[in-house]
């Protein structure tokens, strides 16, 4: 268990080796390889008994993010133009921060910095993938890494299926939580009811912290994989490689029986094939579905699983049901309190408090918080990119096809996790989205300048 930490802090220091070479890769490889396994380093670190060192591993990421974000603002020489994106997020970025200075509702200035940097940190992380080099980045070199990770999650989870152990009681994972951020087991196995589905059914997190976050990023490697392997043509190589990554990626969705992550999986496989215009996927799906349908009725009408579909659509299920009482508790605070009620009141801060507000919801969750302009602001900022990406996909090539087609699947395929859970803060989700977000800005301004003076030079006068 050891290799967890050593993991981590390694990752760490070969980062910042890196940047201090003015090498932007530093913060992806620290995002890569020691985002996934973050809450195992300070779990097994918390069970070696090295307390004074927790503190020093949670600041790795926001130390790499900043030192990241002063190298590139360093290597900027000209104003840059800002697109309408860049103008929402900055407005966004300096909104939320107003909340944290100003003595709006009932947490201390610090507890508010940190709920601030929990709505708000992803700013920094964008702007890192917006004014880098995008010519220093090997995409296929970087997706290929992302993907890696489903292999090595699959692996894990695999000994956890097998034995039908949780990785995370090996850890001390839940001691730790207990002790850091007072969230006592809550579930019949050892752990917090996340790790369990409503019919007693395991649900297990592999090298992520939780199965939310475990899906959630699955999400994201499947939409890395899916744009890596699209060709000229807009078609899938079906190389060992991409049959390998898409089977482990089913695998570890299955078994985090997340039913938001599992929907959006597939949502995205289907909107793939609207975007690349591939009637065969398309038609697969609807008739898929048909089936899946058919089968419930005919075969499992009785079952778990027909009770579970059934009772989740209805609102039945008693995990649906929690869902639907921290939406209709957080729109409540948001309808009496269209300003928000303040930093802290919904989602970490408040729910380490066992004061929250709301939740279950990110835009619930940012509404509760800093009020209704936030939301719009934060959703305006998620469609724009969705526009965006879909506007320019048609007529980029190479790399850029690549970096435009995982955001926008990425964003198609958490539209229903969003609505169910906190997604930013899954941090490897967070920081990779956002980093490919502000990457892909990055290419399609640099496009349109180079479009720009292609067409002044082509229009000055010849001179005879």
């Amino acid at each position: 268990m050891f290799l967890f930490p050593l993991i981590y802090i390694a990752a760490f220091i070969y980062a910042l080796l890196l940047l201090s070479r003015k090498n932007i890769l530093g913060v992806l490889v620290f995002i890569v390889f020691g985002l996934p396994i973050y809450m195992h380093a300070l779990s097994v670190t918390y069970s070696y008994g090295f307390l004074k060192m927790i503190p020093a591993l949670i600041a790795f990421k926001e130390i790499i993010v900043v030192i990241g974000f002063y190298t590139v603002l360093m290597q900027v020489k000209n104003k840059p133009r800002l697109h309408l994106i860049d103008a929402l997020i900055l407005i966004y970025f300096a909104y939320t921060f107003l909340f944290a200075v100003l003595p709006i509702g009932s947490y201390s200035l610090f507890s508010r910095l940190v709920a601030f940097k929990s709505l708000s940190f992803f700013v920094l992380i964008y702007f890192i993938g917006r004014f880098c080099n995008a010519k220093e980045i090997n995409i296929t070199q970087l997706f290929s890494y992302i993907c890696m990770v489903a292999v090595v999650a699959a692996l894990v989870l695999s000994f956890e299926v097998i034995t039908d152990q949780y990785l995370h009681l090996k850890t001390g994972f839940p001691e730790f939580m207990d002790y850091y951020y007072n969230a006592q087991p809550t579930g019949t196995q050892g752990l917090s009811w996340t790790f369990e589905s409503s019919l007693g059914k395991k649900r297990f997190g592999s090298i992520f912290s939780d199965p939310l976050e475990f899906s959630a990023s699955i999400v994201l490697i499947l939409c890395v994989s899916m744009a890596l392997s699209t060709n000229k043509k807009f078609k899938i190589r079906f190389s060992n490689f991409n049959i390998t990554i898409f089977a482990a990626a089913l695998f570890c969705i299955i078994f985090a029986i997340s039913r938001a992550s599992f929907a959006g999986f597939f949502l995205l496989i289907y909107c793939y094939g609207w975007i690349s215009h591939n009637k065969t996927m398309v038609k697969i799906f609807h008739y898929f579905f048909i089936l899946i349908a058919v089968t419930l009725i005919f075969f499992f009408a009785n079952g778990d699983l027909y009770d579970l579909i059934i009772n989740t659509l209805s609102f039945q299920e008693a995990s649906t049901v929690g869902h639907l009482l921290q939406w209709i508790e957080g729109v409540t605070a948001i309808i009496n309190h269209p300003l928000g009620l303040g930093l802290g009141e919904s989602g970490r801060i408040s729910m380490t408090a066992e004061q929250n507000t709301g939740g279950e919801n990110q835009l619930i969750i940012i509404g509760v918080q800093a009020g209704i302009i936030s939301v719009l602001l934060y959703a305006a900022i998620y469609i724009q990119l969705i526009r965006t990406g879909l506007k320019h996909l048609p007529f980029a090539k190479g790399k850029r096809r690549k970096v435009i087609l995982a955001v926008v699947l990425l964003k198609i395929g958490l539209i229903i996790p969003l609505m169910t859970s906190y997604i930013d803060s899954f941090n490897y989700l967070t920081y990779v989205g956002y980093f490919l977000s502000g990457l892909m800005v990055n290419m399609i301004m640099q496009d349109e300048k180079q479009t720009t003076t292609s067409k002044l030079f082509i229009e000055q006068p010849s001179i005879t």
